[in-house]
């Protein structure tokens, strides 16, 4: 058995950097990288023309589509994919992910030091959570975060998105939504790492910052995962 090791917050990070579009475009080109495999080979680095790969939108093993966090684990941290099932001699891996020189979705933070061109900027991070476990004994954990997500924009910055101009705590409500919506249509795409997404605060306004400018949006989900901070194959 192998074990990877990842914090909901994180698997949270990757699904939003995966299923939202930054208004800044920082990380949203997108490029395919194909691999002809080795005999039993189970690890693929991911190396986007310049930059730096985000995540992962999709991966295909001679045409067919794997699942994330299923038939493969993405290690952001250290740009590659690793398979639960080695393959063989000749097969053709087909990994497509978004790149660029920075994101804007982060499980930490923003510090503020942080520049203009920063923001809009998104945070994940678990207040509080429970779990059970199911059964007795070596039985597993089924884990129940609660996750809240930070929308940060700085005061004065407009974007056009679509035919529309959004700014300020309207900037933050629009992302907000846009967030509400990817967990809507999206949700299986943390299965089974993370499921039954149940929305326990919709986006609304945080406080001000006064000294640094910025509007504060915040939402919080709750979901359920089993071997909470970890994958095994």
């Amino acid at each position: 058995m192998v074990e990877y090791y990842i914090d909901p917050e994180d698997l949270v990070v990757d699904f939003l950097r995966t299923n939202l579009t930054d208004p800044r475009a920082r990380a949203e080109a997108t490029e395919s990288k194909t691999i002809t495999a080795t005999a039993g080979q189970t690890e693929f680095a991911v190396t986007p023309t310049t930059g730096t790969a985000y995540c992962i939108t999709a991966v295909t093993k001679d045409g067919t589509s794997l699942r994330k966090w299923k038939d493969y684990f993405w290690d952001g941290q250290n740009s590659k994919i690793y398979l639960a099932v080695a393959v063989t001699v000749g097969q053709s891996i087909v990994i497509t992910f978004k790149y660029g020189t920075s994101n804007w979705i982060y499980a930490d933070r923003p510090d503020d030091n942080l520049s203009r061109t920063g923001y809009p900027r998104i945070e994940v991070f678990s207040p509080s959570g429970n779990g059970i476990q199911l059964g007795n004994y070596e039985a597993p954990v089924e884990g129940s975060p609660i996750l809240q997500i930070d929308i940060w924009t700085k005061d004065g910055q407009v974007f056009t998105i679509g035919s529309s101009k959004y700014a300020n705590n309207y900037l933050g409500r629009y992302i907000g939504n846009r967030i509400t919506r990817a967990f809507e249509k999206e949700i299986d795409d943390l299965y089974p790492a993370l499921y039954n997404y149940n929305p326990v605060s919709l986006p609304r306004a945080g406080p001000y910052e006064e000294e640094s400018q910025i509007y504060h949006t915040i939402l919080e989900i709750n979901l359920r995962g089993i071997k909470l901070g970890r994958i095994e194959y």
